[in-house]
């Protein structure tokens, strides 16, 4: 297994551990930042981060 596999199951775990639900549950309370709610807000950013850092490992793994 090369390092950008091991990155990336990395990362898979790191996803799982984001979206638990028992992580969730944390995030799960009224109120809003800037007008988001928390919740929606949490999921999108996990999610979007998780989508922006397995992109630039598999990028750095082409050059």
């Amino acid at each position: 297994m090369n390092k950008i596999s091991r990155r990336l199951a990395a990362l898979f775990v790191i996803g799982i551990a984001a979206l638990y639900p028992p992580l969730l549950g944390a995030f799960n309370r009224p109120g809003s930042f800037l007008g988001i709610p928390i919740l929606p807000l949490y999921l999108f950013t996990a999610w979007g981060s998780l989508v922006v850092v397995a992109w630039i490992l598999n990028r750095r793994d082409e050059q």
